[in-house]
């Protein structure tokens, strides 16, 4: 340990002494680093993961520009994305992994990974038109391209952002894109493209009052001229480069490298030097920075080392003492734990009895339970066979006396009529008798009267034409011009009901019509009888003078209506209120009685 000591000081001392710069992680780099740890503990304590989300993206952006920090960049970074998705905020998800494939392009890893991030963040930021997110996506696809070194392949991407950036007038999302077109014309070896560029996007700089990229342009210009044999021009260009003092150190390296290079030959040995050594400062801060990183990794890693040391010391001590516990003290623990062994091996036979018990009398109510079920399902079946005994005897009823009307008193009647009429031939005077005519009408009358209460009894119709032009025929007899108007719109459903559903729906919105004339004195009724996939739903409804629900008084024919909607096992709602109308819903299922089979429960068969 102490060896280790002495190498984390001895590099701590060399990187402090060897190079006479300031320290690269500043007092406000570090406060704000500290502010985010924080943000990010407290976060995790309250389960704040927006938070979270939050925190670890702005502390991987914290750290994109302090060297030697790859890994905890990329963990922020997934660790946001992460975060994000669970939240399904879709913008900070695509945000995080932009800015992740932003990371390996700056260091030059994984580029397939990051032209398939930032391809999925393209996609997301075009579909909902946020289009500097767009065009940023567009030209970090033409950036991947230019470190896989596919300069063809990068141009049109980075065009398609030059003109996104141009059209929403982000002067400086232009300058720097194209500064990347000017890099990309260069690797092509396109030298007149590069000087053409350069010297336009010098002027735009000018003229938008943006001077940030003027040494990087300035320096890919000299650096082009100077391949081109361009000497002088070369060297002005590298002169203003330098002359503008960039921020950005890599870059003054290069010029005064560049520098250096083109003093030299120009014969200018002192200005080369002296670039050469300016260069060479610029290197060993540099080194010096990237020196000073790995020392402090080396100084948190030597701290974690010592609180480690001190755990494991504690540890240790611990196990000391518990070594010297006394030959009582251990049969003390022997003995309390053979107490709470056998405390908890009798709570457990008391638990697993009590469990038998709840079995057993679980088994006992389940047991009930069906018994009861089964007692109510014969209940609900000897109650389907009454009501199907009930509506088979009236209809058989209702059969039978339309036959008797129609075959035998229909038959007096029509007889009666012959008789009457043939006294005309005998008689002319009868024509012109007043009670003549009058008696004829009262036959006439008579007649149609039989023929009515015969098709209401059984109507001809549903069994000859179809359920769709029974309703019909029923609507023509029951409305009255000028008194009752009723209006009908039923789809073709005959294919869809056997012949003991069609009676039972025509029966169910006759009785309907017949309670709407008797009890609510409506002048407007309008039924519909539609279909779809699982069901026929029939609707009635009238303007007559309602009532109120709970009050009302269940007599035969509500009786007969429920009985007929509960052997088609359908439902029926009904909504009315006084002086506001009546409106009656049926729904009936098409499971049973669909085609011809009306089910396979003979309970539900009629004769």
């Amino acid at each position: 340990m102490r060896k280790l000591t002495c190498t984390v000081l001895l590099i701590l001392w060399y990187t402090i002494t060897s190079f006479a710069i300031f320290n690269p992680l500043d007092s406000n780099y570090v406060e704000r680093l500290q502010q985010i740890n924080d943000q990010i503990e407290e976060n995790s304590l309250s389960k704040n993961y927006e938070g979270l989300a939050k925190a670890y993206y702005d502390r991987a952006l914290h750290n994109f520009d302090v060297p030697l920090r790859n890994q905890d960049i990329i963990g922020d970074l997934i660790e946001s994305a992460r975060y994000y998705k669970y939240l399904k905020d879709d913008l900070g998800f695509y945000n995080a992994r932009l800015a992740l494939a932003e990371f390996y392009i700056l260091e030059e890893i994984f580029l397939d990974e990051a032209l398939e991030l930032t391809a999925e963040a393209f996609r997301f930021y075009k579909e909902k038109g946020i289009k500097q997110k767009v065009i940023a996506a567009t030209k970090q696809l033409g950036q991947i391209y230019h470190k896989k070194q596919e300069y063809e392949k990068a141009i049109p991407y980075v065009e398609q952002a030059l003109s996104g950036s141009i059209e929403i007038e982000d002067h400086a999302a232009e300058l720097d894109i194209r500064l990347t077109i000017i890099e990309l014309f260069g690797k092509l070896g396109n030298v007149e493209r590069v000087l053409e560029q350069g010297r336009y996007t010098l002027e735009l700089s000018e003229a938008y009052d943006i001077y940030d990229y003027d040494p990087a342009i300035l320096y890919i210009m000299a650096t082009y001229l100077n391949k081109d044999g361009q000497t002088d021009k070369a060297l002005l260009n590298a002169e203003a480069a330098r002359d503008m003092a960039s921020t950005d150190n890599q870059l003054n390296q290069n010029i005064y490298e560049l520098l250096a290079v083109l003093y030299n030959s120009d014969g200018n040995m002192d200005a080369a030097y002296e670039s050469l050594v300016e260069a060479d400062r610029i290197k060993s801060y540099l080194y010096n920075q990237e020196k000073y990183a790995l020392a402090n990794q080396l100084a948190v890693k030597y701290q974690t080392y010592e609180k480690e040391r001190e755990i494991r010391e504690l540890v240790q001590d611990n196990e000391l003492k518990e070594f010297r516990l006394t030959q009582r003290t251990r049969l003390f623990l022997i003995l309390g734990s053979i107490l709470l062994l056998l405390a908890g091996l009798a709570l457990y036979l008391y638990r697993l009895q009590r469990q038998k018990l709840a079995t057993k009398n679980l088994i006992a109510e389940q047991q009930e339970e069906i018994s009861r079920q089964k007692i109510t399902d014969l209940e609900n079946s000897l109650k389907i066979k009454n009501l199907e005994a009930m509506v088979n005897g009236q209809e058989a009823e209702r059969t039978r006396i339309a036959t008797e009307l129609h075959d035998s008193l229909g038959g007096m009647l029509s007889t009666l009529k012959l008789q009457y009429d043939s006294l005309q031939v005998d008689h002319d005077q009868l024509s012109h008798d007043p009670d003549y005519e009058k008696i004829m009408d009262l036959i006439d009358l008579a007649c149609k009267d039989v023929r009515d209460i015969a098709r209401n009894l059984k109507p001809n119709a549903l069994e000859n034409l179809g359920l769709s032009a029974a309703l019909r025929d029923l609507v023509n007899r029951y409305s009255i011009r000028g008194v009752l108007e009723i209006s009908l719109h039923v789809n073709d459903i005959d294919g869809y009901l056997n012949d003991d559903a069609k009676l039972h729906v025509y029966r169910i919105i006759q009785e309907l019509l017949n309670n709407a004339l008797k009890h609510a004195h409506a002048s407007e009724i309008d039924v519909q009888v539609n279909k779809n996939d699982k069901e026929i739903f029939v609707m009635v409804e009238d303007n007559g003078t309602g009532f109120v629900i709970d009050e009302i008084n269940k007599g035969l024919g509500l009786d007969n209506l429920q009985s007929r909607v509960s052997l088609l096992k359908g439902e029926m709602d009904i909504d009315s209120a006084p002086q506001r109308g009546t409106s009656v819903t049926v729904h009936i299922p098409l499971s049973d009685f669909i085609k011809e089979e009306i089910s396979e429960n003979p309970m539900v068969k009629m004769g």
